[in-house]
């Protein structure tokens, strides 16, 4: 986002999503915290579970609404924090919360209205139950694993 004329002259471009996994613990969180710090670009930090609702429509009202901030504020960063609690495997019971807040963010990645200049990072310890629609190019493009500290980090 800050040289993009770099990625042009590559004939590169630049991720649009970007999903950190691994076990609890490993910084996934301090990670995130320190791109947007050192990136100096806006920062939009949500938890998977603090956006759900009770009321029919506002869960995916709340994700409209945070894409909506991040292009207004754009160049920005959206990190959802613990995003499995949002985005399991569909199937089961078609009108349940957590398949229309999918179907929503699905949508914004998507880019119904633009997204440039905005990239949407996540973390997760269960990469296995995400669903697969989540992980195709053009919504998270990278996936970097981040292993627990070895002795050296620790100290």
């Amino acid at each position: 986002m800050k040289y993009p004329e770099k990625f042009e002259m590559l004939g590169l471009k630049p991720p649009q999503g970007i999903m950190l996994y691994g076990p609890p613990g490993c910084s996934k969180t301090m990670i995130a915290k320190a791109l947007a710090t050192e990136s100096g670009l806006n920062f939009i930090a949500i938890k998977g579970p603090e956006l759900f609702s009770k009321y029919v429509g506002d869960t995916e009202k709340a994700i409209r609404e945070i894409f909506r901030k991040a292009r207004l504020s754009a160049p920005s960063i959206i990190f959802f924090d613990e995003i499995d609690a949002m985005a399991t495997q569909r199937g089961g019971d078609e009108t349940s919360v957590s398949d229309r807040a999918l179907c929503q963010l699905l949508n914004e990645m998507d880019g119904v209205e633009s997204r440039a200049k905005v990239i949407v990072i996540a973390a997760t310890n269960r990469l296995d139950i995400i669903d697969s629609a989540l992980l195709r190019p053009g919504r998270f493009d990278r996936l970097i694993k981040v292993p627990l500290p070895d002795l050296n980090a620790r100290k």
